[in-house]
């Protein structure tokens, strides 16, 4: 797993690819944990059985973004894109 930085001190982006079906639980987690990230659904994944989600967050949250990450990956199946 890869995290992209754009600058320093600026945002950090993880994107992970999740089935359809566990999506939506991903993006109530993270609207849940307000502040901690903001997230996108790719356009590329559209009409896929799984959605890529970048999830966009500063180096101070990074680890509480890997944090919610392990633990929803109990779950259900997480793949790290980047």
């Amino acid at each position: 797993m890869t995290t992209q930085k754009t600058e320093q001190n600026a945002l950090m982006t993880t994107t992970i690819r999740v089935l359809k079906e566990h999506s939506s639980f991903v993006y109530f987690i993270f609207e849940a944990s307000e502040g901690v990230a903001f997230y996108s659904t790719k356009e590329e994944s559209a009409g896929m059985p799984y959605r890529d989600v970048e999830l966009n967050h500063t180096p101070e949250f990074h680890d509480a973004v890997m944090g919610i990450l392990n633990k929803l990956s109990e779950n259900f199946p997480i793949e790290y894109l980047s």
